[in-house]
């Protein structure tokens, strides 16, 4: 026995258990089926800074000016300020998974595993990077709220806003509604940049589709309305997302600004500007023999983190009242 015994991937049990040569044929007999892929949905729902060095990198925020007033003649013009500031975002710890193959396993097997295998190291990192960002936000929306009320917005930015109701997670119609008050919240306070994007369960996005005619299956299809049930039709204007990422639990674990109470949490309206990324090295994956282990082991990495950017550019859909 070995203290490594477990750590390597058996690929020959059945269902992770028993006889090690379980699922090996005697000749080749048919295709590996890999699990469902999980994507990286929001790749594009964040700003992204690249670094050489360092730790941490800086993100200059410029505030508003909204004092344009007559001029009267011969009056002396001053002029005035706008406030800046800066958010500062630092790297996270690096993150990997990996697997290990024992030599004897690749050496009476009727098909190769190194290429999922690896193609599921990066889908881990994705789906871990994913739920980052879609932590971060929820968060956005909830920064500058002490006691479900906003205290400390700087001057001149409006207060992060959030909706919530409590069917919000079974009524197309309250979610409809309430895209509308985030539309509305976005062109009054007029915050503009990227477009953002109702980003939901896929429980909620296939509620909408079901009643809107939102087709999950046409993307690419033109105009139409909600009861041809025929197109994929935005909601308030917003693209919908469908995500497994969104946080759903009372997250109490793990690095402190990724922590909260997201029990209460459905979905989210945002833009990119809501999160800042900090990437230092992108996803890299490193194959290597072991020959102390006899085997192969697989590893994948990468080292970047975020934080809250523009926290207005956020909007959180939830079922009960902030606290």
């Amino acid at each position: 026995m070995s203290e490594y015994t477990d750590a390597a991937s058996r690929f020959g049990k059945k269902a992770g258990t028993g006889d090690d040569r379980a699922l090996f044929l005697q000749e080749f007999g048919g295709l590996v089926i890999q699990t469902y892929d999980e994507t990286m949905d929001y790749m594009d729902l964040r700003f992204v800074k690249n670094i050489t060095e360092g730790k941490a990198d800086s993100f200059p925020i410029i505030g508003r000016k909204r004092d344009a007033s007559e001029h009267v003649p011969g009056e002396l013009i001053l002029g005035g300020s706008v406030e800046s500031n800066e958010i500062v975002v630092t790297l996270d710890n690096m993150v990997y998974d990996s697997v290990f193959i024992a030599e004897i396993d690749k050496l009476i097997s009727h098909f190769d595993v190194m290429e999922p295998y690896t193609h599921q190291l990066g889908q881990s990192l994705g789906s871990l990077q994913a739920r980052r960002v879609a932590i971060m936000h929820i968060l956005a929306s909830r920064q500058f709220y002490v006691a479900g009320s906003p205290t400390g917005v700087p001057q001149g930015q409006p207060a992060p806003a959030y909706f919530y109701d409590a069917n919000m997670k079974t009524s197309a119609t309250v979610l409809e509604t309430n895209a509308f008050a985030g539309r509305q919240y976005l062109l009054e306070n007029e915050i503009s940049g990227s477009d953002p994007r109702l980003m939901l369960p896929h429980q909620q996005y296939l509620l909408l589709a079901r009643n809107f005619g939102v087709d999950v299956f046409k993307p690419e299809a033109g105009g139409g309305d909600r009861r041809s049930a025929l197109v994929n039709s935005p909601i308030a204007g917003f693209e919908v997302k469908g995500t497994n990422h969104i946080p759903k639990t009372n997250i109490t674990t793990g690095l402190t600004k990724y922590q909260g109470n997201f029990t209460t949490t459905v979905g989210h309206i945002s833009s990119k500007w809501a999160v800042a990324s900090l990437e230092r090295r992108g996803m890299r994956v490193v194959v290597k023999d072991q020959e102390e282990r006899l085997g192969t082991i697989a590893i994948a990495s990468q080292f970047n983190g975020h934080g809250i950017l523009r926290p207005e550019a956020s909007i959180e859909l939830a079922t009960t009242v902030r606290s």
